[in-house]
């Protein structure tokens, strides 16, 4: 089943051509699941109780999370800018007998009001929008003052680019990434996966044009680990700064 919602992806949209681009497409599909259970439990732990509150899952793919976050109690929405994901997503949220409010979108403007949501989920999505900034600002829009929103992205910084696996391909400005990929290793990846490579830093510099504001976060069982991220939060970094994923809460300011 996985298999064939897979090609039917990529046969609509030919995306993922590259062997190994699609092959980590196939694992990262049928990992979903448990990856959606943890992410939930995280969410809980980091942002706050889910039950009864309102959720919108900006970028929802297969459907996999809206299923996860409805199942803990949320009442969740649903944008996606792929018409084929977002078709089975509906068939796959349908056959669990789940309701969520899922919509289309044109990649910029979420179609819903401002203040419409207690959180905001997103995670792989913001690399690949076409502008970060808007995307970061209409998060700000519909989130309520004190909401929080749940973001995770491929950290530049990190010497895998986790997309193509070519190692330090994202420390190139994007164009001579895009050069190279194609020139060299004759792959259009960037443009296929409309590709961007985002830093903490550069969350940072948009946030600025936002209400929003990075949660810092010292809780750890490990001395070592409260101390660094202790003396990063000291500096205005957050901890997954040194991991491959940047994976961080916004607070909405009230």
């Amino acid at each position: 089943m996985i298999n064939f919602e897979v090609a039917r992806y990529v046969e609509s949209c030919n995306e993922y051509t590259n062997k190994y681009e699609y092959e980590k497409l196939l694992k990262d599909w049928a990992d979903k699941e448990r990856v959606a259970k943890k992410v939930v439990e995280d969410f809980k732990k980091r942002a706050g109780e889910l039950k009864g509150k309102t959720l919108l899952d900006a970028g929802f793919g297969n459907g996999t999370f809206i299923v996860a976050f409805a199942e803990a109690g949320s009442i969740v929405s649903g944008i996606e800018i792929n018409p084929v994901l977002f078709d089975i997503a509906k068939e796959n949220i349908k056959k669990l007998n789940i309701i969520a409010d899922l919509k289309s979108y044109d990649g910029y403007i979420f179609p819903f009001g401002d203040n419409s949501f207690d959180y905001v989920y997103s995670t792989s999505v913001l690399e690949h929008v076409t502008d970060a900034g808007i995307f970061l600002k209409e998060i700000n829009r519909v989130l309520r003052p004190g909401g929080k929103a749940y973001i995770s992205f491929p950290n530049r910084l990190a010497p895998k680019e986790t997309h193509t696996g070519v190692w330090f391909l994202s420390y190139f400005p994007r164009f001579i990434a895009e050069i190279f990929l194609k020139k060299v290793l004759k792959r259009n990846s960037i443009e296929e996966l409309n590709l961007h490579f985002l830093s903490y830093f550069t969350l940072v510099k948009h946030l600025r044009e936002t209400n929003l504001e990075i949660q810092f976060e010292y809780d750890s069982n490990h001395m070592i680990r409260k101390f660094i991220k202790r003396v990063l939060g000291f500096l205005g970094l957050h901890q997954s700064i040194l991991l491959k994923t940047i994976m961080v809460i916004l607070v909405k300011q009230k």
